[in-house]
């Protein structure tokens, strides 16, 4: 792998950096030598993880804490990172599970606000310093039920779905201005996703982990616009080219389906 700081800068933000893949996306880069602005809710443990990446690296770390799902979350961010942020990770983030309409609408819509609107709030933000240095990066985090319709995760997959077309869709906008920017896709990943969806499905399918999603993404980093960790994940990604819509959906919809679900 090219060197990341001497490619696309020295200081990278990652949000949602106090556990699985954040955490493990601050962990890759500062070993690369990279600065960090590491945001998450909890300051405690994102104190704590500073301080060992501080020892183990010798690198410049900033803590900051805060709720993405508040509306002005992206200015306070923006106006508390000090130095320029030449790497963004967008990766904070959460899900649901069930049927759409026993599900609480409070968590739907502020699902919408944190896995979309503050992607879109915090890359406004940033991007202009990049464009003018002509050099960065910016990484989204989509997932490979993006790439379909999934029932049960109605309102997670389509945020998903946003994330990767959003991410694709500048990619082609910055690509001859020295910004890279990717999708990440991972599948079923050893995280504390299973548990903030109420997941109770077990998978045909080995989890991933972290670090293996964090390291497809940064292999590939500034080259392909959609990264999708693992091979079974390739290959359901790529069920919607070859497999119906409405043979997709009803595949999913057994899939997906609850358990005690009829």
């Amino acid at each position: 792998m090219y060197n990341i700081k001497e490619k696309f800068g020295s200081t990278a933000l990652i949000t949602g950096a106090s556990s699985g893949i954040g955490k493990a996306y601050a962990e890759a880069l500062a070993a690369e030598g990279v600065n960090l602005i590491i945001v998450a809710r909890r300051e405690n443990i994102l104190n704590e993880i500073a301080e060992d990446l501080r020892t183990r690296y010798d690198i410049q770390i900033q803590v900051i804490a805060q709720d993405l799902v508040a509306h002005d979350a992206a200015d306070i961010i923006f106006d508390r990172a000090n130095s320029k942020v030449d790497i963004l990770v967008n990766n904070a983030g959460y899900g649901s599970y069930g049927r759409f309409d026993d599900l609480d609408i409070t968590s739907e819509t502020d699902m919408v606000d944190l896995n979309c609107r503050q992607v879109v709030s915090l890359t406004h933000r940033f991007l202009p310093a990049m464009k003018n240095n002509k050099r960065g990066a910016i990484i989204c985090l989509s997932s490979v039920v993006g790439s379909m319709p999934t029932p049960y995760m109605a309102t997670y997959s389509a945020t998903k779905a946003f994330n990767r077309y959003f991410a694709e869709s500048l990619s082609g906008e910055l690509r001859s201005q020295g910004v890279s920017v990717q999708a990440v896709c991972p599948g079923d990943t050893l995280s504390d996703f299973r548990s903030s969806a109420s997941f109770d499905k077990k998978m045909p399918i080995s989890q991933r982990t972290p670090q293996d999603v964090v390291r497809s993404s940064l292999s590939t980093l500034g080259g392909r616009a959609t990264v999708t960790d693992g091979i079974i994940n390739k290959i359901a990604t790529k069920q919607p080219r070859f497999i119906p819509t409405r043979w997709l959906i009803a595949i999913n919809e057994i899939i997906w389906r609850p358990k005690g679900t009829g």
